[in-house]
């Protein structure tokens, strides 16, 4: 055999021989390890948003406990590791004191106590009478002072408190009320706490104050009593009226009586008309000339 033919048989075997590893390593090696090296990729890519959903847990955590102790370090509030009576009326009556309420009566009697391990509290009974001012101040500083006191419930009545020296009757409240005084086992929650820097929003109108009073308000200032007059003569926008001691007045549209105000005159009909507040009842009333008959 040449040389030249067995060069050639030689080289067909190389080529056989590549052509065979070559088509083995395309179709079956390579195939199975680029599967493989994806699964370990979606493996790792898995692992690295497990530990990123696990950053954001810690993340998360790291801001409530932030906020914990925000909250902890500016608590306003502190619980008592025990609560007596006699502790309880010194609180009140320095809220009392604080909210310039010395007007504010109160009485304070123990209820009842509920104790639930860690956290318990003894209920009261508060009564009294004042004006509404005392009861909103006291009830405000109440809930918004340094202890741990809440008002379970609440009733209130209202009535009409009147004399001579009154030209409008006092609003008196009677109220009732349930308070719950707090206390703890836990030490750390009756570590003293900075006074509240507030003060209750100023009072602009009381809700409690009728829209028509039962009673009449009171002529403090002695003002014309439109009942005990009579008319002698009217003008133009001025009349002349006697009271019930015999005295001549002058009026004119405008001017004050009680209750309420000279609100025309006509003269041609010889009326005066007032306009009176009754307590909220607003009336238009007229009075006349009464000219005495010849016979008298």
């Amino acid at each position: 055999m040449s040389f030249k033919i067995r060069n050639s048989i030689a080289l067909a075997v190389i080529v056989f021989i590549v052509s065979i590893v070559g088509s083995y390593v395309t179709f079956f090696y390579q195939p199975k390890k680029v599967d493989q090296n994806i699964k370990e990729t979606k493996k790792i890519e898995a692992q690295l948003q497990d530990n990123a959903q696990q950053l954001s847990a810690i993340d998360q955590n790291q801001l409530k406990l932030r906020e914990t102790l925000h909250r902890w370090n500016n608590r306003i509030k502190e619980i008592s590791e025990s609560d007596v009576s006699s502790q309880t009326y010194g609180y009140l009556s320095e809220i009392i004191d604080e909210s310039g309420a010395q007007q504010l009566n109160m009485n304070l009697s123990l209820s009842g106590t509920t104790n639930r391990g860690v956290v318990g509290y003894n209920s009261y009974k508060i009564s009294g009478e004042s004006e509404f001012p005392n009861i909103f101040r006291f009830l405000w500083l109440l809930e918004n002072g340094r202890k741990l006191y809440k008002v379970s419930k609440i009733s209130i009545q209202s009535a009409e408190l009147a004399n001579d020296s009154l030209e409008y009757p006092n609003i008196q409240l009677r109220y009732d009320m349930e308070v719950d005084a707090y206390f703890t086992t836990e030490s750390t929650l009756g570590m003293p706490v900075m006074r509240p820097d507030s003060t209750p929003q100023p009072i602009t109108s009381n809700p409690f104050f009728p829209n028509i009073l039962a009673q009449t308000p009171a002529n403090v200032r002695k003002l014309i009593n439109v009942d005990k007059i009579s008319i002698k003569a009217t003008a133009n926008g001025k009349a002349l009226i006697m009271n019930d001691d015999g005295k001549i007045i002058t009026l004119q549209i405008g001017d004050e009586v009680y209750l309420g105000k000279v609100s025309n005159v006509f003269p041609k009909d010889g009326v005066v008309e007032f306009t009176l507040n009754d307590g909220g009842i607003v009336v238009v009333k007229r009075k006349k000339i009464e000219f005495e008959n010849d016979n008298q």
